[in-house]
């Protein structure tokens, strides 16, 4: 059921037989979905076995299952208007995410989308499904450079954005290397990838990239060869890469989840975790339709503005999370009858002063927008500088709720004692909350200890401070990117050393 105006594309053949079997030509529900992703990819979990169904396996199941409910959006009256858009020309509905934004209007209500995906995966997947199109708008936003370099690849992108939208596709991208001997030039690392041969139809790549995080439960990575120097030619790629490209092979990390948990002892951890891996390319043939880039060396470069659309998204949600933290906040004090402490009020106070900031910085960026292309763009020097406040004071905020719970993080019991016949009875008479059972007191500490504390936790503080990019990084950013010449011009003439000489 796609439009017949549109060329059916390789690699997802389970894509469309899930859209056939639904009522909407261009959008799946959540049990699409999940058929979809029985492609032939090929995932390897932690313990070396090979994970024959991603949606129901105990490592990626939980996680499908969750990005099941955010497919689920676009049939709910609630959030439909919001997480999908009426196509213009045809009026047929699609995912938002791959709409291009022309407007400022447009990005409102793509930050809306974010935040009715982080309500509903509470922020603890830094690459959600409306995450994945970040990547491709950024591409469109900088097409002219594409076209420059050849007319075959920008309509490529092009083709691209219109195919996944007419398909309801999940991708993420692919940036980083694989962390490696830095003595040895990155052109010489058997990891780094690149193009081994080319031909008319396509190009083969051997050699990894690491993390593209969610990839084991989405359609495509959107590959973008960038951060640093010391890469040849055949290094230089921009391209998307179908997850079941036969000889391409995602090797899971190790889960910080151990197994299937219940939602009453972990209210977060049962909705999974977002799985990382290296993605090995073993001699990968990827069709020429799908390559965007290649050999273009001074593509290498252009980190900031072709992911312009990724630190906005990455600090949108930080915005809509850090609002769940304010909210955890308030809620924490209530529970424990601590609300009318000076010092906690001033520490939930901080917590939503956070919340704030980062909601400002989201909304400024959009405000001040930018036309690149025909594409209406976040402010990139607002984006830069949002990003940057919500690392550097991330882990603040985590360790100032945590301090707000008291013992509250350490003194919690799973649900076999809570139904213990003889501990039971005694656990709800020893500790109840403010206006809660003592058993629901518990129960949200669990929320609140996978929210901050659990191993998931800890990793997506990790992913938060070093995957979506370093603050040093972020800050060079800012410092190159912000314009503040005509104010520093402002400052030289009124301290009267506008004639003085300045450093070359």
């Amino acid at each position: 059921m796609t439009d017949s105006t549109v060329k059916s594309p390789p690699y997802v053949d389970k894509v469309i037989e899930a859209l056939a079997d639904g009522d909407e030509p261009h959008l799946m529900n959540g049990e699409q979905y999940l058929k979809s992703l029985a492609d032939g990819r090929r995932v390897i979990a932690a313990d070396g076995t090979e994970v024959d169904d991603v949606a129901s396996h105990p490592v990626t199941g939980p996680a499908a299952q969750t990005f099941a409910k955010v497919m689920d959006l676009q049939f709910d009256p609630k959030w439909r208007d919001i997480v999908t858009y009426a196509d213009p020309v045809t009026g047929a509905r699609k995912s938002r995410g791959w709409q291009v934004p022309t407007t400022r209007d447009d990005l409102y209500r793509k930050r809306e989308q974010i935040g009715a995906t982080t309500r509903t995966t509470l922020g603890m997947f830094g690459r959600p499904p409306d995450y994945g199109p970040a990547m491709s708008l950024g591409f469109m936003a900088i097409i002219d450079r594409v076209q420059a370099e050849s007319p075959e690849f920008a309509d490529n992108i092009r083709n691209f954005v219109q195919m996944s939208g007419e398909h309801n596709l999940l991708s993420t991208d692919l940036i980083a290397d694989a962390q490696s001997d830095r003595s040895v030039p990155r052109n010489d690392r058997p990891a780094t990838l690149r193009v081994v041969d080319e031909r008319p139809d396509g190009i083969v790549l051997r050699g990894s990239k690491i993390a593209g995080s969610s990839g084991s439960i989405t359609h495509f990575f959107t590959l973008s060869t960038t951060l640093g120097e010391g890469l040849g030619p055949d290094a230089a790629i921009w391209a998307a890469i179908p997850v079941n490209l036969p000889g391409l092979s995602l090797l899971l990390r190790e889960p910080t989840i151990n197994g299937p948990v219940s939602r009453e002892d972990h209210p977060l951890n049962a909705a999974g975790e977002e799985m990382d891996q290296m993605i090995v390319f073993d001699d990968v043939f990827v069709p020429r339709e799908y390559v965007f880039s290649l050999r273009n060396l001074d593509f290498l470069k252009l980190y900031f503005e072709s992911c312009v659309y990724v630190l906005w998204h990455i600090m949108t949600r930080l915005a809509y999370r850090a609002e769940i933290f304010a909210g955890t906040a308030q809620v924490i004090t209530e529970i424990l009858g601590t609300d009318k402490v000076p010092g906690v009020r001033r520490a939930v106070a901080e917590i939503t002063t956070y919340a704030q900031t980062l909601r400002a910085f989201s909304i400024a960026a959009i405000a001040d927008s930018q036309t690149w292309n025909g594409v209406e763009v976040p402010h990139p020097g607002l984006v830069s500088a949002g990003r940057l406040h919500s690392i550097t004071n991330y882990n603040r905020i985590m360790y100032t709720l945590q301090d707000l719970c008291g013992q509250g993080l350490i003194s919690r019991w799973p649900e076999k004692i809570w139904d213990h016949p003889e501990f039971g009875p005694k656990l709800d008479a020893f500790l109840p909350g403010h206006g809660v059972t003592a058993r629901e007191k518990n129960r949200f500490f669990s929320f609140v200890y996978d929210l901050t504390a659990s191993g998931n936790a800890q990793r997506l503080g990790l992913f938060e401070n070093v995957n979506a990019t370093p603050p040093s990084f972020i800050a060079e950013l800012v410092y190159q990117h912000v314009d503040r010449s005509e104010t520093a011009q402002f400052v030289r003439e009124y301290a009267g050393i506008a004639d003085a000489d300045l450093p070359s």
